[in-house]
């Protein structure tokens, strides 16, 4: 998408400079329930907006309508033969013949700096190493601070995986210290280490629940239990802002729109009681 601008042609690099292309991605009603997850995920942050008919989407775009219907009309007309104009021959998620009564999801996509391959050199074990390959005692590295780790290019995904891998193996090996965290119900400061004792578990109104609703005092109510993420909000890996958003509410929609039931037995011990219906 940047190959319109001949420095960049000429370089493969960006001029700063220079204005940053954008375009609208369109996803049809069939196309969005393929990647329902993510489009749930992306709507509920704002990124993408239901758009009900082919005219409300002209709008969004701020493109003629008679354009946009003349686009997709011809896409679908492509799609019956089974090959585009650029030589596309596999087709998901055409949008329905009736475009005035399709539902679709539109978001505005912009190039980013998504990676940097540069970074320390680390060992296999996660030692930062000196400029002689000698470990530097007492310094560590995971994720993109290090370089080296996926050669000249990385497989998509692997850096999240990077990150996970690097991090747990020199997580592993530093002492960590038991966490000390301030009770909801006295005020005193204790250690919690372990899982938390179920018959110690209760019930809890959504007015308490709704108390509890700032940075360094998060509830937050899931699937009908109740999480004291306090201490998780700044360890949570796409940042603290998301969870601390739903202090002291029902977290359940935005939880399942990204992740699996499951992974909630990984927070029995911050589990604190269940919401009174």
């Amino acid at each position: 998408m940047l190959s319109h601008d001949a420095n960049y042609n000429a370089t493969k690099k960006w001029n700063e400079a220079s204005q940053v292309p954008t375009f609208s991605l369109v996803l049809s009603s069939s196309a969005a329930l393929d990647g329902k997850k993510h489009v749930d995920l992306y709507t509920h942050k704002g990124l993408l907006t239901r758009i009900e008919g082919v005219t409300a989407l002209a709008e969004w775009i701020g493109q003629d309508v008679s354009v946009v219907r003349s686009t997709i009309e011809t896409y679908q007309r492509e799609a019956q033969i089974g090959v585009d104009t650029w030589g596309k021959t596999s087709f998901r998620g055409v949008p329905n013949v009736d475009l005035d009564n399709e539902t679709f999801y539109a978001g505005t996509v912009t190039p980013v700096l998504h990676y940097c391959m540069g970074g320390v050199t680390i060992d296999a074990e996660g030692n930062v190493l000196d400029r002689e390959k000698k470990i530097i005692q007492g310094l560590h590295a995971a994720g993109e601070v290090s370089g080296g780790v996926h050669g000249n290019n990385r497989l998509g995904g692997n850096s999240l995986l990077e990150c996970t891998v690097y991090g747990t193996i020199i997580g592993k090996k530093l002492p960590v210290k038991n966490r000390k965290t301030q009770s909801s119900t006295n005020g005193e400061t204790s250690t919690r280490s372990g899982k938390t004792d179920a018959n110690n578990l209760r019930e809890i109104t959504p007015e308490e629940l709704a108390m509890h609703n700032t940075e360094d005092d998060c509830w937050v109510s899931i699937h009908g239990s109740i999480y004291d993420l306090t201490d998780f909000a700044e360890e949570h890996p796409p940042g603290a802002q998301s969870i601390i958003d739903l202090a002291g509410m029902d977290g359940t929609e935005a939880f399942e729109s990204v992740h699996n039931e499951n992974i909630l037995k990984d927070f029995e011990d911050v589990k604190i009681g269940f919401l009174k219906q």
